[in-house]
C-alpha cells in the first residue's frame, strides 16, 4: 500500500475506519505544519455547527457590514508597529 499524509488522504476524500490509537500515532509523526492544519480541521469541524458560534460569526458579520472593519493596510501598519516594538 502506498504511504499517504493525512493532508493527502483528506484532500482525495479517502475515508479510512481507524481507532484513536491510530490517529494519536499518526499525529505523533506529523510535522509542525500538518499538525497546524488538522488543529485548525478539528478546529473548524466544532465550529461549523455550534450555534453560539454561528450567532457570534453573524453578529461579526452585521459589524463589518455596517463599516465596522480594518483594510488590510492597516493590519499591516498594525502588525509592523507591534513588530518593531518586539511583539
Amino acid at each position: 500500500m502506498i504511504q499517504m499524509g493525512l493532508r493527502t488522504l483528506m484532500r482525495e476524500g479517502m475515508v479510512f475506519p481507524v481507532s484513536t490509537l491510530d490517529i494519536k500515532a499518526n499525529i505523533d509523526q506529523m510535522t509542525e505544519d500538518e499538525r497546524f492544519f488538522a488543529a485548525a480541521y478539528l478546529q473548524h469541524l466544532a465550529q461549523e455547527n455550534d450555534p453560539a458560534y454561528q450567532m457570534a460569526l453573524a453578529e461579526r458579520m452585521k459589524r463589518m457590514d455596517a463599516g465596522h472593519k480594518v483594510t488590510l493596510e492597516q493590519v499591516q501598519r498594525i502588525h509592523n508597529a507591534l513588530e518593531a516594538e518586539g511583539l
